[in-house]
């Protein structure tokens, strides 16, 4: 267990006097993770310092979980969204449709018999974010990291942890944890670790807020006064559907039309973000932006290329101007905080 620091500055510390445990959340959404990776990218340049060292844990769901594996282990943020960004359209790779050797034009994957991308663009992705730190062990990771996946072979959450929380799992890379955490179904196929198929993390905890938070309390011994969260989304918003008597809800209608994954997923990120809030109080920062009707047809999960980009930086601008002005003072307490003791 990690000691408690006495806290001695002055100013936006825990009530009890200890220095407060400061969590960085980042959650899952596909390419939609480009808005979160220039987030880091702005908060790492104002913090003047790897953003690691900002924070006692780093957690992470799916596009969420790569991210916080790069931030873990000091990659700089504006490498992992320049990775990102250029490596986008290689993992949700559009079929192309060609006569007589002729490209005519581009369609989307629908993944009814099998999954629609395959894991070569992903692991383009990883290896171009997590570089040569992508072998590196959970076991001989010092810095605190979580990140969630589902066992489809035991239905039971999969929680990797690093340093001496990593129990078990301590052999496994952090390549091994990337491909594991962003496995969505239908989406990529299921990843093996030790005859185990597991799936993305985003089933039960697209963002991880509160499994850090209880982490924090039972691994690291700290009382909910004395933590702070930063918990960075992906853009996500509402569905928009409206109850439309007699409407088909059946599984072609609910799979193919009406996105029960996304559906499924926003609803219990939205629970966990809330009830965070909930436990923290001002304590817990979110910064996000829900996209408007246009612009949200412009970005998803599996949407990459030059339109998403740009709506995703817009937006991100956006999601910066309006948390720096409602909670501007508590982040740049966090990101004045420091883990080097």
């Amino acid at each position: 267990m990690k000691a408690v620091r006495r806290y001695r500055r002055k100013g936006g510390g825990a009530s009890s006097g200890v220095a407060p445990f400061q969590i960085l959340s980042l959650s899952g959404g596909g390419y939609r993770g480009l808005f979160s990776a220039i987030i880091l990218e702005d908060l790492e340049n104002k913090a003047g310092k790897p953003l690691g060292e900002c924070f006692d844990l780093v957690a992470g769901t799916s596009i969420g979980g790569i991210l916080a594996c790069g931030i873990a282990t000091g990659i700089p943020a504006e490498r992992i969204r320049k990775e990102f960004e250029r490596l986008g359209t290689r993992v949700f790779e559009k079929k192309r449709v060609s006569i007589m050797g002729r490209h005519l034009f581009e369609v989307p994957r629908l993944g009814i018999a099998s999954s629609r991308y395959s894991r070569v663009g992903l692991c383009e992705a990883v290896e171009g974010v997590l570089g040569d730190k992508a072998e590196i062990s959970l076991a001989s990771l010092n810095k605190p990291l979580i990140v969630p996946a589902v066992s489809a072979t035991t239905s039971e959450a999969v929680v990797f942890e690093s340093g001496r929380n990593a129990g078990s799992n301590g052999h496994v890379s952090l390549r091994d944890v990337a491909f594991a955490t962003s496995a969505a179904p239908t989406f990529f196929p299921e990843h093996n670790i030790s005859g185990r198929s597991l799936v993305d993390g985003g089933i039960i905890a697209n963002a991880p807020d509160l499994v850090s938070i209880i982490k924090a309390m039972t691994t690291f011994g700290r009382k909910p006064d004395e933590i702070r969260l930063l918990s960075i989304g992906t853009t996500g918003a509402a569905t928009g559907e409206v109850y439309k008597p007699n409407r088909s809800s059946g599984i072609l209608g609910w799979m193919m039309v009406r996105n029960l994954f996304g559906l499924t997923v926003t609803a219990q990120q939205n629970l966990a973000v809330s009830l965070s809030s909930d436990l923290l109080g001002h304590r817990a920062v979110r910064i996000d932006y829900a996209a408007d009707q246009n612009r949200g047809k412009a970005i998803g999960l599996d949407k990459a290329g030059a339109i998403a980009s740009d709506t995703l930086r817009g937006l991100a601008t956006q999601a910066l101007d309006s948390a720096f002005k409602v909670n501007g003072g508590t982040i740049k307490s966090m990101l004045r905080h420091s883990t080097e003791h």
